[in-house]
């Protein structure tokens, strides 16, 4: 039986499949150029792939990056602003 906790969560997000990191690239590249003034941008990352997140967000000028713990503890969603 499936945890009731999962029921909601996109089949892709739970199992292994070819979409990996390239997938957030164009993300990376263009969030500076549609993010507003203070605009947040939030990207979910799988096991083991914030600190790479957090470092390309920085190299792209966007501030105040930080990583937020799911419930078991993992980094699971990165945040940050545009100056």
């Amino acid at each position: 039986m499936q945890d009731p906790a999962l029921r909601h969560e996109p089949r892709g997000a739970l199992t292994p499949g070819i979409m990996r990191w390239p997938v957030f690239v164009p993300s990376f590249e263009s969030a500076p150029d549609y993010l507003e003034r203070d605009g947040l941008l939030l990207l979910g990352a799988r096991l083991g792939q914030a600190a790479e997140i957090t470092r390309e967000l920085v190299a792209r000028g966007l501030t105040h990056v930080r990583s937020h713990r799911d419930l078991a503890g993992h980094e699971r969603m990165t945040e940050a602003q545009r100056a």
